[in-house]
């Protein structure tokens, strides 16, 4: 069972320092939401207000409806997953893990039992013995977790708990921490760099920049319809158009885009006025390098760069009216493109989005 988690207004100051500005999140029952944002934006700082190891300058924290702006970390009943995991080393992996449980006087025969069942739970049984120095780093990291799980807190924070794993193990315990937090229901909030990351765990996405919440959404639309040209640029590439509105209907909005070309957009979300200004995103893989057959716009444009990443080819190209777009293709095809070669690349109306400026 998880609990609801509530920040109004909430801002932090340091000194003359305003690192957190009137900051509003709703994390529901059970959800597992990412908080995203690069250096500086305050998401680690949203994380310590809820553990209570800060306290807010203005604005109110609730969980589960209860106030709990200024009470005490012991008191909130949290679960905490450090980055650099915070083991004792001169503890066993069992009184790691039973370290929460003793503080709480909870008696020897219901610690033996709790500590047991979360073993299991992460998969570290028969390493009840062994110190932290005998573990490999996705082994520490397991008991750490074990650790914030222990006592069945109804909410767990995790402060980039995987920056320090390689690539495949950080993969691997991606999709280990999310089957756990499904299986328990415990509402999560997390922290972290990693884009793939927050769009895999979470439920639902924050992003922030400079102290205030940019945007909020599940993971799919954050990355499918970002609000905002910095949303747009900070989750995943983007290629980022201006254009014009010439029309704006109930379900379309006709643009002039890339010198005299008009294209009429899908788009029903806000009202824009003729003549205003706005921007247009096509993610990378909506671009396909096509025929003359092809239904939907064509653009010529010349290759600048072509990196092959394995799974897909990454091309950088400059269309004749001088801009340059992305191309990210997944055909086996992609790698005879040559740079300096001239290709034809096109895009439908249905894969483009207009952010609003």
């Amino acid at each position: 069972m998880g609990a609801n988690i509530e920040l109004i207004g909430v801002s932090k100051k340091y000194q003359d320092k305003e690192v957190l500005r009137s900051v509003y999140l709703d994390v529901q029952d059970g959800e597992f939401l990412t908080i995203l944002g690069p250096s500086g934006a305050g998401k680690t700082t949203v994380l310590k207000l809820v553990a209570g190891f800060e306290n807010s300058s203005e604005g109110i924290i609730r969980i589960n409806g209860e106030d709990i702006t200024r009470k005490p970390t012991y008191r909130r009943n949290i679960g905490m997953l450090f980055q650099n995991y915070a083991l004792f080393p001169h503890l066993t992996v069992e009184e790691n893990i039973a370290f929460p449980l003793k503080i709480r006087k909870i008696s020897k025969k219901e610690i033996q039992k709790l500590t047991k069942q979360v073993l299991e739970k992460v998969k570290l049984t028969g390493y009840e013995k062994r110190y932290p120095r005998q573990l490999s780093g996705g082994q520490q990291q397991r008991v750490a977790l074990a650790r914030a799980l222990v006592f069945n807190p109804p909410i767990l924070l995790l402060d980039e708990p995987m920056a320090a794993l390689d690539k495949q193990l950080r993969k691997h315990m991606q999709m280990e921490i999310k089957q756990i937090q499904r299986e328990l229901g415990i509402t999560t909030i997390s922290v972290t760099h990693d884009q793939e990351e927050a769009l895999t765990m979470a439920t639902k996405v924050c992003v922030m920049k400079d102290g205030s919440v940019a945007q909020v959404a599940k993971p799919e639309e954050i990355y499918e319809k970002p609000n905002s040209n910095f949303v747009a640029k900070f989750i995943g590439e983007a290629n980022l158009i201006k254009a014009k509105v010439v029309n704006a209907e109930k379900e379309s909005v006709t643009v002039r885009i890339l010198g005299d070309r008009t294209m009429v957009i899908p788009y029903k979300d806000k009202f824009l006025c003729k003549g205003e200004d706005i921007t247009v995103l096509v993610r990378p893989e909506k671009i396909h390098v096509v025929g003359d057959n092809y239904d939907g716009s064509i653009f010529e444009a010349m290759v600048e760069q072509a990196v092959y990443i394995g799974e897909a080819v990454k091309l950088k190209v400059k269309l004749k009216t001088g801009e340059i777009a992305k191309v990210k293709m997944f055909s086996q095809n992609a790698s005879a493109i040559e740079t300096g070669s001239m290709i034809k690349i096109g895009a439908k109306p249905e894969d483009m989005v207009i952010i609003k400026n």
